[in-house]
């Protein structure tokens, strides 16, 4: 399972915001039952090869959920939906990396976390002004989220202290 970090940065790559909640939430179990906590709150997860497969990771019933949902609930709730989904998502490819992988994949997003210009010119992700790049009726506009400074400051720390104790992404971030 990745840490907690490696969900909330996929977040707010692919949705802007890093979602800590909802990880914590669905990972609540992990404490009691160890890798066995997939088992509860986990469905898209245990749905894997039934539903959905690394082929097809959301097929068209999903998305007709997930437009359902926006019709009745807002674009924001249907988005959560999506990033709670997702994280099963990323679980099932984390499952299959190997360490050597993993390591490579966290070394990534550290860089990604640690050079704010490069996530507003890459992702759209403007964690310094606070703002969003999104597509609304077909026009690209920054939408403001005053938020997202603070949930990246948050994020940016638990990195730093991540890297602090790993002496591999201390040697993938270093420069010569």
């Amino acid at each position: 399972m990745p840490e907690g970090w490696v969900h909330a940065t996929i977040d707010l790559i692919v949705y802007g915001r890093p979602y800590f909640d909802i990880h914590k939430n669905k990972d609540e179990a992990f404490l009691r039952l160890g890798k066995a906590h997939r088992k509860i709150k986990h469905e898209w997860y245990q749905a894997f090869g039934k539903k959905w497969t690394f082929d097809d990771p959301f097929p068209d019933f999903l998305k007709g959920l997930i437009s359902e949902i926006r019709g009745a609930c807002g674009s924001d709730k249907a988005e959560k939906q999506m990033v709670y989904w997702d994280h099963d998502y990323f679980d099932r490819i984390w499952k299959n990396l190997s360490e050597k992988q993993r390591k490579y994949c966290k070394g990534a997003f550290a860089w990604i976390i640690n050079n704010p210009m490069f996530l507003k010119n890459w992702a759209g992700v403007d964690v310094l002004e606070g703002k969003i790049k999104r597509v609304i009726d077909g026009q690209e506009v920054w939408e403001i989220c005053p938020e997202l400074k603070s949930e990246y400051h948050r994020l940016h720390c638990y990195v730093k202290t991540v890297i602090e104790y790993d002496k591999d992404l201390q040697d993938m971030l270093k420069c010569n």
